[in-house]
């Protein structure tokens, strides 16, 4: 027991005044500018594995969406159509194909292909090459502008043909349909089918290739007609008279 002097003042407890702290706040996210020494280590890579495992689960629809875009085929070939026919039917399983690459293109390109010598002239097989290879042209040149475009109008068979047969006139008067014979131009309007010619589409490729004629088209056409015509004929009209040889003296 302790006792104090009279006259002493009674000891205090003594004490230390220390700042109070507030804790932090949890789930609190610090800038390494403004952390505290104590703060825990943010991970340096905490992005960047976040960016992986999102990387990693895109991907692979990134993968199948490019499989499904359709696929280039190089034109200028006979079974070019076919092979955008199969494309179609490999990236859409159970859907319909358009109808206009095997009732339309297909059928076409082998019936013109099959003409000869003997069906048109020189200057005639070289426009059948030409326009051949142009509408299989018009076909990729929207595949590749418009991939994603062009998956979709495959999917609605009529939109289809209807762009396909839109593409013809350019495609015949451009490789030079009115510098050819009228012997050519009656073979050539006569090997299509009258049930494909006579409907909405191909009635108007006809009538916008009609109208792409120009004034001066008239007397190429008769030039080539007329050319074609003696090439026809001169082999079966030998000369009518024979002029006698003659040796002169000088």
């Amino acid at each position: 027991m302790r006792i104090d002097r009279p006259g002493t003042p009674p000891a205090r407890p003594q004490t230390e005044s220390k700042p109070a702290i507030a804790p932090a706040p949890k789930n609190t996210v610090r800038s390494p500018a403004t952390s505290s020494p104590g703060a825990p280590a943010r991970s340096a890579d905490a992005f960047e594995t976040t960016t992986r495992a999102t990387a990693k689960a895109v991907t692979p629809g990134r993968s199948n969406a490019a499989k499904n875009l359709p696929a280039e085929i190089p034109t200028g070939t006979r079974d070019y159509y076919r092979k955008r026919y199969d494309d179609f039917v490999r990236r859409n399983p159970g859907m319909t194909p358009p109808s206009y690459y095997l009732d339309y293109g297909q059928k076409y390109c082998d019936r013109f292909s099959s003409l000869g010598p003997k069906d048109l002239s020189p200057v005639g097989l070289e426009w059948r090459d030409r326009t051949l290879k142009a509408l299989q042209e018009s076909i990729e040149t929207r595949r590749m502008e418009d991939p994603v475009g062009f998956a979709q109008l495959e999917r609605d068979p009529e939109a289809f043909k209807k762009f396909a047969y839109d593409s013809h006139p350019d495609a015949y008067v451009q490789s030079g349909l009115y510098k050819l014979p009228v012997q050519d131009l009656m073979k050539i309007g006569t090997t299509p089918d009258l049930k494909d010619l006579f409907t909405k589409d191909g009635l108007r490729q006809v009538a916008v290739a009609l109208a792409k004629m120009r004034p001066s088209d008239i007397p190429n056409m008769a030039k080539e007609s007329l050319k074609d015509l003696w090439n026809d004929l001169k082999p079966k009209f030998p000369p009518l008279i024979k002029m006698p040889h003659l040796s002169l003296p000088w």
